[in-house]
């Protein structure tokens, strides 16, 4: 936990509506602060996130506060659950959330490079999750390795938490971010930084995160927006990556958005047969096989009708055999490659 300020909205002790005692600080963000607490009714671990004061005011922010508790309504032990906003009589809006003991990928990467097994272990457990959230049409837009936790520093036991920019896609849903970039540069999809995100933009930071935490080190975006969006139209780099993880990455990583698995269904599909490699069906295709004939019909096969001999070709002079031109078309091509030489030479000058 970190070291409390005398600004920080609460301090270790402070008890929140006469439920939840304040034990310490496990993070800052930009927009919110998250603080592990304890029921003082059940006895039960809590993270609570608690908007910043400049914000509580803000009915857009508040909006997306309670965006985020709708989210409770995603059940899936690798999504964080939420349980309810509330208010202090001071004004401070919190939202409580279940307390996940354990390091997180941010963590793990500082630490040095993860194996390949316990990424494998890690995606498919995180992709479970993410097929429960795009299923109800929410995008996360903000997968990174400080978003996701390892429960008992267990990879099979990873935990989505954080959804505070998460899209809504359902009509009629709010976001206060709207088309807008949202997300971490070094993980985010190409797409999104032009404001345009849906389920494969997911995709695509859970494979960037995997890799960067297979190197141990955090990906290179540039030093400038350019060079932001000109590597970003590049393949990320996989040399030494081992299979099949290789190409697991690959695949989600493909900056064309139309490259890559369309789904977390057929990453999980890649998962479960990774040697079918690109033969691997894609389970959101749709395939129309025409029914089997069946053995016991005969195949009858309609009478031929008798062909006409043909008439006899009349006789034709032989024409005189033509002059090869082989040797002049060996002559031409010799030409154009020395003028094409000569050409380069004088370039070159």
């Amino acid at each position: 936990m970190l070291e409390s300020r005398p600004t920080d909205a609460f301090q270790p002790g402070d008890l929140l509506n006469n439920t939840y005692r304040i034990e310490g600080l496990l993070g800052r963000g930009g927009t919110s602060d998250v603080y592990k607490a304890r029921s003082d009714i059940s006895g039960r671990l809590a993270a609570l996130k608690v908007l910043k004061a400049e914000f509580s005011g803000n009915d857009d922010y508040l909006v997306l506060l309670t965006r985020e508790e709708e989210i409770r309504d995603i059940r899936h032990d690798a999504v964080v659950r939420y349980s309810e906003n509330h208010r202090t009589p001071d004004g401070h809006v919190y939202l409580v959330m279940d307390y996940v003991e354990g390091p997180g990928l941010d963590k793990k990467l500082k630490q040095g490079p993860m194996s390949a097994d316990d990424l494998l272990t890690i995606c498919r457990r995180v992709t479970e999750g993410l097929q429960v959230a795009h299923n109800r049409n929410i995008v996360h837009r903000d997968l990174s390795p400080d978003n996701i936790i390892l429960e008992g520093g267990d990879p099979a036991k990873a935990v989505i938490i954080d959804f505070g920019i998460a899209k809504d896609t359902n009509p009629g849903a709010q976001t206060i971010v709207g088309n807008e970039f949202a997300g971490k540069y070094a993980y985010a999809a190409p797409e999104q930084l032009g404001g345009q995100t849906d389920a494969r933009s997911d995709i695509y930071s859970l494979g960037a995160l995997l890799l960067a935490n297979f190197r141990g080190a955090s990906p290179s975006i540039g030093k400038n927006p350019m060079e932001v969006v000109e590597k970003k139209a590049e393949p990320l780099d996989t040399n030494g990556v081992p299979e099949p993880l290789k190409t697991l990455i690959d695949r989600m990583t493909a900056p064309d958005a139309n490259a890559r698995f369309q789904s977390a269904d057929a990453v999980l599909a890649f998962l479960d047969a990774p040697d079918s490699g690109a033969d691997q069906i894609d389970p959101d295709a749709t395939v129309i096989a025409a029914p089997p004939r069946r053995q016991d019909t005969p195949v009858t096969m309609p009478p031929q009708p008798q062909a006409t001999p043909a008439p006899a070709p009349k006789s034709t002079p032989t024409p005189e055999p033509r002059k090869s031109r082989g040797g002049l078309m060996a002559v031409l091509l010799v030409l154009l490659l020395a003028a094409g030489g000569a050409g380069g030479y004088l370039t070159g000058m």
